[in-house]
């Protein structure tokens, strides 16, 4: 019987370093040793951050642009009240639905691969949105950035203060706090947060107020930075229909664009046999090197 235990050992053993050498990237970095998560999980962690670095959330992952990003992934669970539902209701999530259970599974996967993420420069955090849908709660997935997060809360202290909120608070606490607040505070909030500049933040949160009281929508253009999956659409703030961009646009934009080229630059030398990026050593090797 010790033997057969022995055996059964031993062959797990091979088996999950079998696996984990088929993943081709490095999962003990400076940065991270993720070897608490499973293999699917490591693949989910390695997806997010590839994600992450192909689109907005490059100027969080590796440089100061952005205090935070979300990483895109949108996640989407039956979990939420129905129509029928109420107030205070005390059984919401139906645990004999195959659909809850494993939508419950999924997102214990999810805070497990975020928490292995976390560091003492970067928080991954798993944030349910205000606002359901026919039944369904819709998270995001944000990445902050420590120092620079504690820099916005003493930049903005006269308007971040009021929650209480300082260089020290966490990260959690301020985005969860704030994605249940007033719509008006909150659009204002999450464009400090994600890196605006104060006058795209100014007309966004206007415009929603001119809407509220006249009822018409307020015209607008877009400015954009460049990511590595397109020039459009991702790193984008809202400005006045015929707006002229001044020279802090200009700043943020050639900021920006150096950000992204040297990503480009640099992702080739992380590049498996498979074409796949190693990228848990390429930004463990930004940290390490700041």
């Amino acid at each position: 019987m010790k033997k057969l235990t022995l055996f059964a050992i031993l062959l797990l053993v091979i088996v999950s370093c079998s696996t984990s050498s088929k993943l081709g990237y490095s999962t003990k970095t400076k940065l991270w040793n993720l070897s608490n998560l499973s293999p699917g999980e490591v693949k989910m962690a390695h997806d997010l951050l590839g994600y992450g670095l192909e689109h907005e959330a490059l100027y969080t992952l590796m440089d100061t642009l952005k205090p935070i990003s979300s990483l895109g992934f949108a996640l989407s669970y039956p979990i939420a009240k129905a129509g029928e539902m109420k107030d205070g209701d005390r059984n919401i999530a139906d645990l004999e639905s195959d659909s809850v259970r494993m939508a419950l599974s999924e997102l214990d996967s999810w805070n497990k691969v975020l928490k292995e993420l976390s560091t003492d420069d970067l928080t991954f955090l798993l944030i349910p949105f205000r606002q359901t849908w026919e039944g369904k709660r819709n998270l995001q997935i944000i990445v902050c950035q420590h120092e620079q997060l504690s820099k916005l809360m003493t930049r903005k202290a006269e308007f971040f203060g009021q929650w209480g909120f300082t260089p020290n608070s966490n990260p959690a606490t301020i985005l969860t706090a704030l994605e249940f607040e007033e719509k008006n505070d909150r659009y204002r909030a999450y464009g400090y947060l994600f890196g605006y500049p104060e006058h795209a933040v100014d007309f966004f949160v206007n415009a929603s107020l001119s809407t509220e009281k006249s009822g018409k929508f307020v015209e607008r253009d877009f400015f954009h930075m460049p990511v590595a999956a397109g020039d459009q659409g991702y790193f984008t703030y809202a400005i006045p229909k015929g707006y002229t961009p001044t020279k802090v646009d200009s700043t943020i934009y050639k900021r920006a664009d150096f950000i992204l080229k040297d990503y480009l630059n640099k992702k080739s030398n992380y590049r498996l046999t498979d074409g796949e990026i190693d990228v848990y050593t390429l930004i463990s090797d930004y940290w390490k090197k700041k």
